[in-house]
This record gives structure tokens, sequence and C-alpha cells, in this order.
């Protein structure tokens, strides 16, 4: 006798993915769900988040950073890194991917699964770029986790709206200090100094600062 399957309605399907969004996923899977995934998910302590594409100004920012960035430490035991590589946040329990991150001497990478991805485990600077949607995550509990970072000295949020740039900077002392920059100034990040109007090089401006 033939058994004929009843096809799924839309309202079950949607229930089905709502289940499997809510399941609770280690860290151990997520990784290796991430390395054969074809689009890129971060991590939320069980959750696995898809990330969004980034817009055309986004994507002009991060490529000005890691050009002046990169010119800046070709001779110094510096290297930065654009969009791929995961971070761990470990007393956040996140992975992240930051726009662009830098590390100064060793690099330090978590111990993987098999076939597994590369996981930095030491940022000195970590630079996200900023748009209205993300602004509320980037300054708030993001910011918070990566300052966690013992490795951690700059965190630096750039918007991509308008001309501004937002520092987290620690001292010798660990304490946090804060200082924005707006358009016709330069600023310094690591031991490189930028020009604000060359981080936002051919960036189209949506706000008046």
């Amino acid at each position: 006798m033939a058994i004929i399957k009843k096809s799924k309605s839309k309202k079950e399907t949607k229930n089905e993915t709502e289940e499997a969004t809510l399941k609770f996923v280690s860290e151990e899977e997520y990784l290796k769900k991430e390395v054969a995934a074809e689009t890129k998910s971060e991590y939320d302590n069980g959750k696995i988040v898809a990330m969004a594409g980034a817009k055309l100004n986004h994507n002009r920012i991060v490529r000005n950073l890691v050009r002046i960035l990169g010119n800046c430490t070709v001779d110094k035991e510096c290297e930065v890194f654009a969009n791929d590589l995961l971070v761990h946040l470990p007393e956040c329990k996140k992975y992240v991917y930051p726009d662009v991150v830098t590390v100064c001497g060793e690099i330090e990478i978590a111990d993987k699964p098999k076939n597994g991805l590369d996981v930095l485990l030491n940022p000195q600077i970590v630079i996200e770029v900023s748009s209205k949607s993300t602004a509320g995550y980037d300054l708030g509990e993001k910011m918070e986790c990566y300052l966690k970072l013992k490795s951690l000295k700059e965190y630096i949020v750039i918007s991509s709206e308008q001309q501004l740039i937002i520092v987290y900077k620690k001292d010798e002392s660990n304490q946090i200090l804060l200082k924005i920059y707006k358009e016709e100034q330069e600023i310094q990040i690591g031991n490189c100094k930028l020009a604000i109007k060359d981080i936002y090089n051919k960036v189209v401006s949506k706000t008046k600062p």
C-alpha cells in the first residue's frame, strides 16, 4: 500500500523553524556547523544568530581601515584582519566576527574541533562599523563583552551614517577612557594616526553630524 505524505502547511513549517531557532546549541556544535555553513553566523549563549549583509558605506569604511592600518603596520609585528576572523568572548559566551581586528605580537588561536575554524583569543584593537540598526548593540552589550577581554586595549565604533567615531580605550590601570571624534579631526588607533576624512573616503553621508 502506498503511503501518501501530507504536505506541511506554512504555519507548521514556520513553527518548526522557530523551534529549531530556539533550540540550545553548544559552542562545539556551533563551531562544527559554522565550518560547513555557506553563510556566516555568530553565537550568542546557545543561540546561532545569522549575519545580515553589509551596505556599501559599511564596506567602504572597512576597506579604508584595512588599507590605512595595513600600510601603517606593514613593517611592524602587527596584523590587521577584516570580517572573517572569529573572536571568542568567553565571559559572555559569544563568538563574533568583528569588522576589523588588529593583533600585535603573538596571535593566540583557540584549540578547535577537527577541520574547525581559527578562533582568535587575543584581539588588541576591535573596530565595529555601526548603523542605526546595530548601534544599540555595538555600544551596549557587545561593547561590554569586548571590554571584558584582558587582551583588548581599544574598542572603536564607527558610524556609517555620519562622520562620528566613538573610542573606548583602556589606560595603564585598566580604566576605560571614552573619546568622541568627528570630521576634520585625527584619530590614534594603536600606533597609527588616521585622518577622519580618510576613514570616510568615498563614503556618502546620509546624516549631517
